[in-house]
């Protein structure tokens, strides 16, 4: 009987057979590395860049909502000037939180003020009782907040929105009138030009997702990191993070 010999290759004889199989996983190695040190280098510099700018802002600040968990406001004033925390929404929502949160703040070293979220599907007296009987007189030292955002149908496009304006200058004179501690309209660039300077063009503003850069003095605080995180107790909290801007000497006159 005879034994077919059989044709061993060696383990090697397609690598040598096929050089350029392997210099093409190289260089996709190579590239991949210098995309990864790339994003490393560039997040750095973003990041050097930030501390820069945030350097030329010495008061900061947080805004908490019920997502931000249990804050230490020692701890938090150890750090922050202020604190705004989110009280109500439209006519019937409240922040789980808010009633918690300006309790446990009292006494701390730190100026508080409380925000409300601007509804266009409920009237400006509905939005206003809502808040006075969530919040009462518990509003802090600070003006307080009106956030307006664009959602839904309601956006520079939609015919109501002049209608929609009135109904937020009203709300703006109903806090204002009730409280006497002014009110501050929180809003992005394109809200705010679109929706809210054509009906109070003269309101303390408050920047939303904007960029440390040269502000007019109408801006009050700049929001520059809507996904910022606190670290307390070894866990890291979700925030918003923004800046006042002016200086020390600003900030004690527009507390006073």
């Amino acid at each position: 009987m005879t034994v077919k010999r059989r044709d061993y290759q060696p383990i090697y004889d397609d690598t040598f057979r096929h050089p350029h199989r392997r210099r093409r996983r190289w260089l996709i190695v190579l590239l991949v590395l210098v995309i990864l040190g790339s994003g490393v280098f560039g997040w750095n510099q973003w990041q050097q860049y930030q501390r820069e700018q945030l350097a030329t802002y010495p008061i900061r600040g947080v805004t908490l909502n019920q997502d931000s968990g249990y804050v230490d406001f020692q701890q938090l004033s150890q750090k922050s000037a202020f604190v705004y925390l989110q009280a109500t929404s439209g006519a019937t929502y409240t922040d789980d939180d808010f009633s918690d949160n300006y309790s446990r703040c009292q006494g701390a070293n730190i100026q508080v003020g409380v925000a409300h979220t601007f509804s266009f599907t409920s009237s400006a007296s509905q939005q206003y009782a809502h808040f006075k009987d969530t919040v009462g007189q518990d509003t802090g030292t600070l003006p307080i907040r009106v956030s307006v955002n664009y959602y839904d149908q309601y956006n520079n496009n939609n015919a109501s929105m002049a209608s929609q304006g009135q109904k937020l200058k009203k709300l703006v004179n109903l806090f204002s009138s009730g409280y006497q501690q002014g009110v501050i309209i929180f809003a992005n660039q394109t809200v705010m030009t679109q929706f809210v300077d054509p009906v109070l063009s003269s309101q303390a503003k408050w920047s939303a997702g904007g960029k440390l850069k040269s502000h007019g003095r109408e801006v009050k605080f700049i929001e520059y990191n809507a996904d910022g995180s606190l670290s307390q107790s070894n866990q890291s909290q979700p925030v918003s993070r923004s800046v006042f801007n002016g200086s020390k000497q600003d900030w004690k006159t527009f507390i006073k």
